[in-house]
């Protein structure tokens, strides 16, 4: 007679056998309840990044908002960027620095103006505002919880902060949305 631990044991790996058969982008299958540290974590080919999709559009259904979990390793962080949607951060450890450059109005981002975060700080990100996060501590990773509006996110990609905003260029879908994302890219909505 199988003991506790043994039924358990096969009633987990059943509850893993369902979710694996279903599509990594179907909310079929998928608890009310899960543990972060067990939902799937990739770099996306990004050196320094740790992104956890916690809860998303694609992969949860979700329409009007999208939570994620990312840890900056020293000296690493997200590109120069702007997006249609608004985004707030909450610092959980870790510090850096947060680069905004609020000139949506000008032909470019501009010089940014640059604000140190630190754990337990929170920050937000207008509407097509070009910023940048980094961490920028030599000794410890900077993780944050990222909450964005109206999911699947466009974002528009800076090489520096003088280019103008019609040469940024689109990345949509946005890295963690591709395998779950198939459409032609929308047109360029330029400022």
């Amino acid at each position: 007679m199988a003991g506790p631990s043994l039924t358990i044991f096969f009633l987990g790996l059943l509850f893993f056998c369902a979710i694996s058969e279903a599509s990594k982008c179907s909310v079929k299958g998928l608890p009310e309840v899960r543990n972060i540290s067990a939902l799937p974590q990739n770099n996306y080919g990004r050196g320094g990044l740790a992104h956890t999709t916690v809860a998303g559009s694609l992969l949860h259904g979700l329409n009007e908002v999208e939570v994620w979990l990312q840890t900056f390793s020293p000296g690493s962080g997200t590109p120069i960027h702007r997006h249609s949607c608004e985004e707030v951060f909450v610092v959980l450890k870790g510090s850096g620095t947060l680069y905004l450059a609020p000139n949506s109005h000008e032909k470019s981002p501009g010089k940014p103006q640059e604000f140190s975060v630190f754990a337990n700080s929170t920050f937000h990100i207008p509407v097509n505002d070009a910023h940048q996060v980094r961490n920028t501590n030599e000794h410890e990773d900077l993780q944050v919880l990222v909450v964005i509006s109206r999911p699947p996110v466009k974002v528009f990609i800076y090489e520096d902060w003088f280019v103008p905003h019609t040469a940024a260029k689109l990345k949509f879908p946005y890295y963690w949305d591709e395998e779950c994302l198939e459409v032609e890219p929308p047109p360029k909505d330029e400022l």
